[in-house]
Parts: structure tokens; sequence; C-alpha cells
């Protein structure tokens, strides 16, 4: 079954109108929009094409509505109890999700935070795993999915000469890179200033590197910090990969892959709402399937529990 009214709040991004308006109608569910200021006449412009479509199919415009609200409109609609939505999913900062975690009165889905990091493990294909960093921080910086913090295990083979080249190569796509103590005695990289670094999600093009002394120090650091969106593990080991991937607590793990796969196209269920870091009700992409909740029809003749 449809929930029944879904409210999204997201960035200034015209394209999920289409994604997230499409979804949510073919589910059965009508869809309260809330986008980014800097996209709102594009954002009406495709609201009005919906409506068009619509009423040349007999069916209401009320299925998809804009909200063009100002920030300070939509916490007044966020606080009324008559706020018509059975879920709401925030896409956006901090301060949005936690204002909306405290206001709303319905299920709250949350989309989109990634932190996202990569583990180099001593076993790792050193020109793979080159490779795989260099796409997951550059090839779409806004992206939720980009990578973000970089742990090298102390014990990687020809640790130098690779983070030389890393560290070049990232240079040359215009990367800001910050490091701790270990790294940036290797590479005369800036140390970073504050521990608070580990919680900060970039989408810019920036990174930490740090060097761990053993996979469960990686681990801890990543569960610790992380958004619970992506993280990699870069190695020839599948028995370790396994045990990684296994106590990750993340949406989407990672074996010699890019973190930019964590996307509801590239996962097979085409466009998608957003991508949920809750483990309740659904755990990453957003798609067709996730937007139904359950209802039980049970038929009887008079029967009854004995």
């Amino acid at each position: 079954m449809p929930f029944g009214n879904i409210l999204i709040i997201y960035e200034s991004r015209p394209d999920v109108t289409i994604e997230a308006a499409s979804l949510a109608f073919k589910a059965g569910n009508k869809i309260l929009l809330k986008g980014g200021k800097e996209a709102r006449k594009s954002n009406l412009f495709l609201v009005d094409i919906w409506h068009q479509s619509l009423r040349e199919m007999g069916v209401s415009t009320d299925w998809i509505t804009y909200l063009n609200f100002n920030r300070s409109e939509t916490q007044e609609y966020l606080k009324n109890r008559d706020c018509p939505a059975d879920l709401i999913v925030p896409r956006g900062g901090e301060r949005l999700i936690e204002f909306v975690r405290t206001h709303a009165r319905v299920p709250v889905i949350v989309s989109g935070r990634g932190n996202n990091f990569l583990y180099v493990h001593p076993d790792a294909d050193l020109e793979a795993t080159l490779k795989v960093i260099v796409n997951a921080k550059t090839q779409k910086i806004s992206a939720c999915n980009s990578l973000d913090k970089v742990l090298i295990h102390n014990d990687l083979p020809y640790k130098q000469a690779f983070l030389k080249e890393l560290t070049g190569t990232l240079r040359e796509k215009g990367v800001e890179m910050l490091a701790d103590a270990a790294v940036s005695e290797l590479t005369n990289l800036p140390k970073y200033e504050n521990e608070a670094i580990w919680e900060e999600e970039f989408l810019a093009l920036k990174m930490v590197l740090a060097q761990v002394d053993s996979m469960s120090k990686a681990i801890r650091l990543i569960n610790q910090h992380s958004g619970g969106h992506s993280a990699t593990i870069m190695t020839e080991n599948d028995d370790i990969a396994e045990q990684f991937m296994n106590d990750i607590d993340a949406a989407h793990v990672f074996h010699n892959a890019s973190t930019r796969f964590a996307d509801g196209g590239q996962l097979g269920l085409g466009a998608e709402l957003g991508i949920s870091t809750e483990k309740l009700h659904h755990r990453g992409a957003l798609g067709l399937e996730q937007l139904m909740t359950n209802k039980w029809f049970i038929y009887g003749k008079g029967h009854v529990r004995g």
C-alpha cells in the first residue's frame, strides 16, 4: 500500500522534482515538493508541466503539490499539527534534518548525508586503489556518495610511493588534502587542525588522508564518524573484505569499487526519491518499491482463534 502523502524537502536540483514526483505518483502516493530557492523558477515550471499532463489525463492536480515557501514558512508548515504528510524525507544539511526530526509528527527518512570512507588494506591492488579513490572523490563532488576520507594501513607495501602518486594525481585534479600526523610526515600535506573534521561531509574537492594500524581501527573510525551512507575496502583478500563489509554500519559497503555506485540507477532500482541512511523502514536507495508500506487483508467465515 502507498504511504499516502510524502513530503520531500530537497536541495537545488530540479531533476529531483521529476524523479520524486514520478516515483511517488507511480507508487500511488501524493507528493509535496519543497525544493531549494535557487531552482525555484525551474521547479515551478516543471510542476506546471506535471499539472498540464495530469489534467489531460483527467487526474486531479492534487497528486503533485509544490510548496513555494521560504525557510521560515517551511518551518511553520512542519510545526503545524495539520501538516498533511504521512512521511517526510529531508534531503539537506544537518540543521534542516535536526529541525525536521524535532518537529515532525510522522515518520522521517533522512536522505543523503555522506561523509564516506575508503580503507586501503595491505593486500590492496594499488593501481586499482588509485583509480577508485580518484573516481570516488572527483567524478561528482556534489553527490552524497562522493568520497571524503581515506584510511591507509601502516603496513601497506610501497606506502610512501603510493602516497606520492595518489597525492600528486589528486593535486592535479584540484583536490585540497589534509592529513593526520603520520601521513603528513610522509607527504608534507598540512595536518588538519581539529578532530571535528572527521564528522564533516565536504561536497567539495577536499579530502582527509590518515593512517591506521589495523582494520579494526579503521572499522571503529568509520562506524564512529561516517554518515552511515557508504564505505569501501580495497583488498585482494576476499575473507578480509567480507569481515569488513559485515562489520561496517552503513547502507552501502563496497569491495574494490567506487562509492559513486551508491545510486538507485546503478543498483538497478531506476529513479530514486533519495538514499536513506536510516535503518527503518528501508536503508539505501529509495526506489519505487520502497515507497510502499504494508497492509494486511484477512478474510474469514466466522474464524476465531483457539
